[in-house]
């Protein structure tokens, strides 16, 4: 069902005369200088470090300061005429006001150029007019630099004719107020695979566009793939007028009051788990970074919307995890926290759960407490040994003392150290299973990232050392390594883990097509952060493999719901289907979209049934070993040759091992198109 949403920035005094006003222009003193004088022709500041005084027109407020602008500028397209003052709260000063603010410091926020430490700003009568006329700018584009088309605009009054595009990054919320959306331009979207931008892909990346509320009024809810346009008055109806602000690495569009966002939704609705819970062969492990579930001072403190957040974690579970046998869980508060959410699941859910978890450094935290836990759904996992395994390292990280843990002159590595717990399961297959499972929640990219990736190295080769003490003391011990590693699926830390022990483990995501490789969005790019690694004599039980996808894709609540899935976390948590007698799966690619394949049974009847993603790429899970046929059921316009391919799967089997399925897919009246899946 599509919804079309019309929101109207709230307005506010903005003087954008038509025509300029008259002044009786005071003599301006010679050590006030002009704003392009502050941001020169480079990318930073010319005068970075020095102090100025500086006037110019107010052309928008915000809650920490405002921005300023010369209204007739130099005449050098290279030069910005604009300029944020910080003011670390909202300032009494208007939109259309002359200011001068005296005493500034010239700084480089984060490669923004601002100016900080800045007195009272008082109304002077130095500008020649206080009519601002917005420039125009540019649509982002692919493998362009965002730098080399923006830059120079950075801090001014601008204006983009007909703005529309699709969303990147669902609308994200901040504790000011202000909301901000990703999106790619509407012509940019074909080329990008899937329709999704990945961090991965920088060149894809670049073609990412950012609107704002920041200027006052607010922004719809829109979910990944969701249509947008932006326009309105003062300005031009197909035009919309913001100013260009620079934020954290991105080029971001702070919206003027008065301006229209208009969109248009599919209402998507959360993935289902592949094939429901756990029967009595499976086991179901899965990973969820529960979003600072806890008390702290800069968590949930009020007692109502703990209990509310708290709930919205245990509907997860329940409703989209369908009560996930084994839960690493990361971002639990303290251990109380893990135990709280047990308690929920088994008395208001019927979902019977254990909690594991140990108090470690990051649990002392007053404002942020963080600790990694095990949620076990108690008829079926015993809890049979459980530790924290710090990391030792001749740096100093900060990281609280923990007893025991390091010699002298030795430093912890993890201020969330690996949660290392043996377990035995129960199911149909007999005897108990024996697994062991380790919790990570590895250092995150906040802050400096040259040093945080040494370190997350460091905590992966840990790791490996604890996966090869299980297997050098018992070679068939079965070892599952999961959570959040604040890296990407092919990054140097996410290797040094899966090569660090010897056998090599196996990344689950190599199991997934390329579009679904995916948990989490930053910066409206599509990213991995939450993994899971096996021991190679685990591979042969996966039987499905997925992301379950209730947050990455949706957009920030202005309000708690606990009766929705929506943004229990901003990541996307991750289910591994076991079946320790036989199992398999099988995937490939028909090289063309929206082509049906269907697993057919001796009598013919569908017992497995994909459709193939905008890269042609399919998986049928959960397969019983047998003889099989595929049949192929393409778009009208598409043939496929043959229509059925007859198959074997082995026990165990997967894309890797099952026999190659061959076929022709054509496009009718473009010639053929030969694939295969592999």
């Amino acid at each position: 069902m599509k919804r079309v949403l019309t929101i109207f920035v709230l307005p506010m005094l903005l003087l954008l005369a038509s025509a300029p006003r008259a002044l009786a222009q005071s003599e301006i003193p010679p050590n006030v200088l002009p704003i392009y004088a502050i941001q020169g022709d480079g990318i930073a500041s010319p005068l970075l470090g020095d102090y100025v005084d500086v006037y110019g027109v107010v052309t928008g407020v915000t809650s920490n300061g405002f921005y300023l602008q010369d209204p007739t500028g130099d005449g050098d397209p290279e030069t910005s005429d604009g300029v944020f003052v910080y003011m670390g709260r909202r300032p009494k000063v208007e939109p259309g006001q002359c200011i001068l603010v005296r005493r500034s410091f010239v700084d480089e926020y984060y490669d923004k150029t601002e100016l900080a430490r800045t007195k009272k700003p008082e109304e002077v009568d130095y500008c020649e007019t206080l009519t601002v006329k917005p420039v125009d700018i540019p649509f982002a584009r692919l493998a362009t630099d965002p730098e080399t088309l923006f830059e120079r605009y950075e801090g001014m009054l601008v204006q983009v004719d007909d703005l529309q595009g699709v969303v990147e990054g669902p609308t994200k919320r901040f504790r000011d107020g202000s909301a901000e959306i990703a999106f790619v331009p509407q012509a940019m979207e074909p080329y990008l695979p899937g329709g999704r931008v990945f961090q991965r892909d920088d060149d894809d990346m670049d073609a990412l566009m950012y609107v704002s509320s920041g200027l006052g009024g607010d922004l719809p809810g829109l979910n990944w793939g969701d249509s947008i346009s932006m326009g309105g008055e003062p300005g031009p109806d197909d035009a919309v007028l913001a100013i260009l602000d620079y934020n954290f690495g991105k080029y971001q569009l702070l919206l003027l009051p008065g301006q229209q966002v208009t969109s248009t939704s599919e209402g998507r609705q959360p993935d289902a788990v592949a094939s429901g819970p756990a029967a009595e062969d499976e086991i179901t492990v899965c990973t969820f970074n529960l979003l600072g579930m806890g008390k702290g001072g800069e968590q949930y403190r009020d007692e109502a919307e703990y209990a509310a957040q708290l709930q919205k974690r245990a509907l997860a579970i329940d409703e989209s995890l369908k009560g996930c046998t084994i839960i690493g869980a990361q971002e639990l508060g303290t251990p109380e926290d893990a135990q709280n959410l047990a308690d929920l699941l088994t008395q208001s859910h019927g979902l019977a759960y254990d909690a594991t978890a140990i108090e470690g450094p990051g649990t002392r935290s007053f404002e942020f407490p963080l600790t990694n836990g095990l949620l076990t759904r108690s008829d079926r996992v015993e809890v049979v040994n459980a530790e924290l395994r710090q990391g030792c390292s001749k740096n100093n990280y900060n990281v609280r003392y923990m007893s025991g843990a390091c010699e002298r002159e030795a430093y912890g590595l993890f201020n969330r150290p690996p949660l290392v717990v043996d377990l035995l399961v129960q199911g149909a297959w007999g005897e108990p299973y024996p697994l062991t499972v380790i919790v990570n929640h590895w250092k995150s990219k906040g802050g400096n990232e040259e040093v945080n990736v040494v370190r997350r190295e460091a905590q992966a080769a840990h790791v490996a050392s604890l996966v090869q003490e299980k297997v050098d003391a018992n070679p068939d011990a079965r070892v599952v390594v999961l959570g959040d590693l604040n890296d990407y699926y092919d990054s140097i830390p996410v290797e040094t883990l899966r090569t660090g022990v010897e056998p090599n483990l196996v990344h689950t995501y190599d199991f997934l097509p390329d579009l679904d490789r995916y948990t989490y969005t930053f910066n409206g790019g599509s990213q991995v952060l939450d993994h899971i690694l096996v021991t190679p004599n685990v591979v042969a039980e996966v039987v499905a493999m997925e992301p379950v996808r209730i947050n990455a894709d949706y957009a920030y609540p202005t309000v708690t719901d606990p009766t929705s899935v929506h943004h229990s976390s901003d990541h996307d948590p991750v289910l591994m289907r076991l079946q320790p007698q036989s199992g398999a799966w099988l995937g490939g690619n028909v090289q063309l979209p929206g082509v049906t394949v269907q697993l057919l049974g001796a009598d013919g009847e569908a017992v497995a049934e994909a459709v193939s993603d905008d890269n042609g790429a399919f998986r049928l899970w959960d397969v019983t070993p047998g003889d099989y046929t595929l049949r192929y059921s393409p778009p009208d316009g598409v043939q496929v040759e043959p229509a059925e391919s007859a198959i074997a799967i082995e026990p165990g089997a997967n894309e890797a091992e099952a026999p190659l399925v061959r076929h022709r897919a054509a496009v009718l009246g473009a010639g053929m198109i030969e694939g295969r899946s592999e």
